[in-house]
């Protein structure tokens, strides 16, 4: 979508490039790798125009770099210009970054270890950004946000009419969320957090090379960090039980190999985990006419797990 803005970009850091690698797209991002005429890889990174992104750039750059040099494979910033572009119909804001190799690896194909480095991945991230300096944007925020959106989304007559008729669903009381909120701002242990999710880690044969997507960092719990990368595990790794993913992933990565424990708040947990497999839910029925939902697999092992959890009802 932002081709034609990479050569300019170029141009302002006075890169001669030898190639242009294929594109990377993230949710507000796209990634540009250049390979230039020293044979060293770097890349471009193109952030869409919203609110607040300049800001939001600026956080994620520091929580990156504050990571880098605590060991952590996160990006880091070759110039601290940011380029800012504007084309016919849309403004852009781009900066110029090292290259992370490694690839991202599909839903079925996380193993047992690749599970475990993920655990302990994110327990050393937790254990050094508990120094990073706190930031104005905290995730109980903005998880109170999402769950009114949903509830003034499931409430409204005509989506709730479509989700009985189309797929023959009820969808629960999302009330318990609020409560677990109000009680996740007591918790001890605020910190920054981020979206550890499968598109945002880099594997290579043996280790993680990459943790990118700083743009979601806020302040919060550690258990909501670990409540949506289980959500997304129990979801996508189809080969795998439940009670196997949490093993993996919480007890042999996170606590036994990682740098810093998990409090246990295992009802907290559950609930947390609820709550963004539902979300993932809404977005399914924001973004996908009802009618081609049943095709895809994502939507429907994220509604099985919330019918087994009694947050979706058939008719």
């Amino acid at each position: 979508m932002y081709e034609h803005f990479v050569a300019a970009i170029l141009k302002h850091y006075s890169i001669t490039a030898l190639e242009i690698m294929p594109v990377q797209k993230g949710y507000r991002n796209e990634i540009y790798p250049i390979k230039t005429v020293d044979g060293i890889i770097q890349q471009i990174t193109i952030y869409k125009n919203e609110t607040g992104i300049v800001e939001r750039m600026k956080r994620a750059d520091a929580v990156s770099l504050y990571a880098a040099n605590n060991g952590l494979p996160t990006r880091r910033r070759l110039d601290e210009r940011t380029v800012v572009l504007t084309g016919e119909s849309r403004k852009v804001y781009a900066g110029l970054y090292n290259y992370l190799p490694g690839s991202t690896i599909s839903w079925e194909a996380y193993s047992k270890r690749h599970i475990k480095l993920l655990g302990q991945a994110m327990s050393d991230l937790h254990a050094i950004l508990k120094d990073f300096p706190t930031q104005p944007v905290f995730v109980i925020d903005e998880l109170e946000v999402i769950v009114r959106r949903m509830k003034d989304y499931f409430k409204e007559p005509h989506t709730e009419d479509a989700i009985k008729e189309k797929l023959q669903l009820t969808v629960g009381s999302l009330d318990k969320f609020n409560t677990i909120l109000n009680e996740a701002r007591k918790l001890p242990q605020q910190q920054l957090h981020m979206d550890f999710v499968r598109g945002n880690i880099l594997f290579n044969e043996r280790e993680i090379t990459g943790i990118l997507d700083f743009e979601k960092t806020a302040v919060g719990h550690p258990i909501f960090d670990v409540a949506r990368t289980l959500a997304f595990l129990i979801v996508d790794c189809k080969y795998k039980t439940e009670d196997q993913v949490r093993r993996y992933f919480l007890q042999s990565g996170y606590t036994k190999r990682g740098a810093q424990k998990l409090d246990h708040y295992p009802i907290m947990l559950e609930q947390l985990i609820q709550l963004f497999l539902l979300y993932d839910f809404y977005k399914f029925l924001r973004h996908t006419p009802y009618e081609s939902l049943h095709e895809n697999e994502h939507f429907v092992r994220t509604r099985d797990v919330l019918r087994k959890r009694g947050m979706l009802h058939y008719m």
